[in-house]
């Protein structure tokens, strides 16, 4: 697939310039940011999509966005990493999205699974965050442990570093 889709971008006189693709529930999906020649119109990108569409039995949509939320900010605020283990249960990834909302964090990706036995499945969830340009970390650290303890989960919080690509 990821042959097939980067092939007809290719062919257009497109680059690929920002990814993200994954294997989910026995589905794969790919998020492109592309910059595409203006000889690439809407139509003609679909069109070209049509063949490997059938051949592999994909779903291609596209729609255009701005340049400038195309383009990733030089100075972005530190990242973070939030992980989250335990027994699998409805609402936790919302009672956790929620503390984070409610202070204004942004989650840039989010991955949740059961691991384990089916004896002893352990829901994991790993989100990485952006924070606000002031924020109190104290504060999050400490509605992340009251969390931990009203779900009965594991909880850790840390600092990663940026990787330049």
């Amino acid at each position: 697939m990821v042959a097939g889709v980067s092939h007809v971008l290719f062919g257009l006189g497109g680059n690929i310039e920002d990814a993200s693709m994954t294997r989910l529930g026995g589905e794969f999906s790919m998020m492109l940011v592309t910059a595409l020649p203006p000889s690439a119109t809407a139509s003609k990108m679909m069109k070209s999509f049509k063949t490997i569409e059938k051949k592999l039995g994909l779903q291609v949509t596209a729609q255009p966005i701005p340049a400038s939320a195309a383009r990733r900010s030089k100075q972005e605020p530190p990242k973070y990493l939030i992980s989250v283990y335990g027994a699998d249960r409805p609402g936790i990834v919302y009672q956790v999205a929620q503390v984070l909302a409610k202070r204004q964090v942004s989650i840039t990706d989010l991955q949740t699974k059961v691991i384990g036995s089916s004896q002893k499945p352990v829901y994991v969830m790993l989100l990485e965050l952006l924070m606000p340009a002031s924020f109190d970390m104290d504060l999050l650290r400490t509605e992340l442990d009251d969390l931990r303890q009203s779900l009965k989960v594991e909880i850790s919080f840390q600092d990663i570093e940026a990787i330049p690509l």
